[in-house]
């Protein structure tokens, strides 16, 4: 099922995957892994895109401080819409692409600033586009409907398992390369850590061994 009615607090609200994203929608960033919704109904026009997104969650403590886990799978979703950063032409006469445009009672929200956990719905702060590079809250109205869609979206989605699994795939594939990287530099990182708590560990037995020494000795 590539469409679907949900009936909301504001009335009926149509989503329709868009299949080959990149040959409607040009101005828009579009990738392997991410998935693009357009959605309709009252003061609701235009798209937002969904991609997997691991949660890495940190923990430690205060002597070794913080600690990254990587994930093994995507466990969350972004949900990416609205424009951020400037619109205009590049030296070379390009314009930029940006993530799809999603208008709720004429405002134009962004994206949310976290990822959201899979099976769960999570709020999240709404906001606008007001410049290049600006932001700024959106009435109360104007936030609900906009958690409402994003809702509506995710669920839809979420009953796809295979293509849910399908962009897991190709994002996990996606982000190897650069996930890798970031795990060999912490790794380096405990490592030195590891050679510096071996010194000390040394040292403390060395001045033991000595205290022992001495004591025995008289």
């Amino acid at each position: 099922m590539t469409e679907y009615t949900v009936e909301t607090d504001f009335g009926a609200l149509h989503i329709r995957r868009v299949d080959h994203p990149e040959t409607i929608l040009r101005a828009v960033r579009v990738y392997s892994f991410r998935t693009v919704y357009a959605v309709s109904g009252r003061g609701i026009e235009g798209c937002l895109a969904v991609d997997p997104s691991f949660n890495d969650a940190e923990c430690g403590d205060i002597f070794l401080g913080p600690e990254r886990r990587f994930a093994a799978h995507p466990t969350e979703f972004s949900v990416r819409c609205g424009r951020s950063g400037s619109l205009s032409a590049r030296f070379d006469g390009t314009v930029p692409k940006t993530d799809p445009v999603l208008v709720v009672d004429g405002a134009e929200v962004l994206s949310p600033l976290t990822s959201l956990p899979r099976g769960s719905r999570t709020d999240f702060e709404v906001t606008r586009r007001a410049g290049a590079y600006a932001s700024a809250p959106v009435p109360a109205l104007i936030a609900a409907k906009t958690l409402q869609v994003v809702h509506a979206v995710l669920a839809f989605h979420e009953e796809d398992a295979s293509l849910v699994d399908r962009m897991d795939v190709l994002y996990t594939q996606h982000r190897a390369a650069d996930r890798r990287k970031s795990a060999l530099n912490d790794l380096r990182h405990a490592e030195r850590m590891a050679s510096d708590l071996d010194g000390r560990i040394q040292r403390l037995r060395a001045y033991l061994d000595a205290g022992a020494t001495v004591s025995t000795s008289r």
